[in-house]
């Protein structure tokens, strides 16, 4: 999904570049970088390109020492005027308060945690779409919808998945839905750990409904953990699973129903 995106947006801004209409004498471009989906790693890599511009000043001049000379650097990149990212909101987050120490303004296409709506901390940054309270009250109500009053929750670590379950319950104990347990997934964990959390599901019996507000890949070793058990549960999830065909593959059995 990240090449999609990629591919996206080199080639909107070649379109941009191409009409001489919409930005006369502006020609823009990218410095594309690769978080790895790991807030820390683009931590490190939002600072070498904070870092390299402030060499330069905003007109791509170069910077001048205290004794006169000119700072020495190879390739460093033209001032950064704008960031486009992240995906996963612990990413955005950590960025974004890099970020607004430069006043440079950051947009992200995909994080929706509500920490992020905080202004008075995230002056610089702007996204398009809506903060997880929408996702997690449209869910609270499907649930009341059907019926499904007793139900578990599985979120992942981190600022999506956390705060976005926190919100999720919010708004089932205001519709008098029950969780009946509460679990946890992440990166760290192998096959015999969600195949544990799988487990804690089958233990009660009587909650037949899952809430996920889980990463895709954390939704793709839960439904394959399933598969493995020979488990069986309504799935309603967030937009991390959405419409992904990669999260389902090798686990349609598991995820028939679902609701995403």
């Amino acid at each position: 999904r990240g090449i999609q995106r990629l591919e996206a947006m080199l080639f909107a801004l070649d379109r941009i570049n191409r009409d001489p209409h919409l930005l006369p004498g502006v020609r823009l471009g990218a410095h594309i970088l690769d978080s790895c989906s790991k807030d820390t790693h683009a931590l490190e890599q939002a600072l070498d390109f904070v870092r390299a511009s402030l060499s330069r000043g905003a007109d791509g001049s170069r910077h001048i020492c205290p004794d006169g000379s000119y700072a020495t650097h190879g390739d460093a990149p033209t001032a950064i005027t704008g960031v486009i990212g992240g995906s996963y909101s612990d990413v955005s987050i950590q960025v974004a308060n890099l970020l607004r120490l430069f006043q440079i303004p950051q947009i992200s296409y995909a994080s929706t945690s509500a920490k992020l709506s905080d202004k008075s901390r995230y002056d610089y940054f702007a996204r398009t779409v809506p903060p997880d309270f929408f996702q997690a009250k449209a869910m609270a109500e499907i649930l009341r919808f059907f019926n499904w009053t007793y139900v578990s929750t599985v979120a992942s670590e981190g600022d999506y998945g956390e705060t976005g379950i926190e919100a999720f319950e919010l708004e089932a104990r205001a519709r008098n839905i029950c969780v009946a347990t509460s679990e946890k997934v992440g990166r760290a964990m192998n096959r015999a750990a969600f195949e544990g959390v799988v487990r804690a599901l089958l233990q009660k019996p009587s909650a037949r409904v899952a809430v996920l507000f889980t990463r895709s890949e954390d939704a793709r070793e839960l439904l394959a953990a399933s598969q493995r058990l020979n488990a069986s549960f309504t799935w309603v999830a967030s937009d991390g699973w959405g419409a992904l065909e990669s999260v389902v593959a090798g686990s349609e059995g598991a995820a028939e129903g679902a609701i995403t």
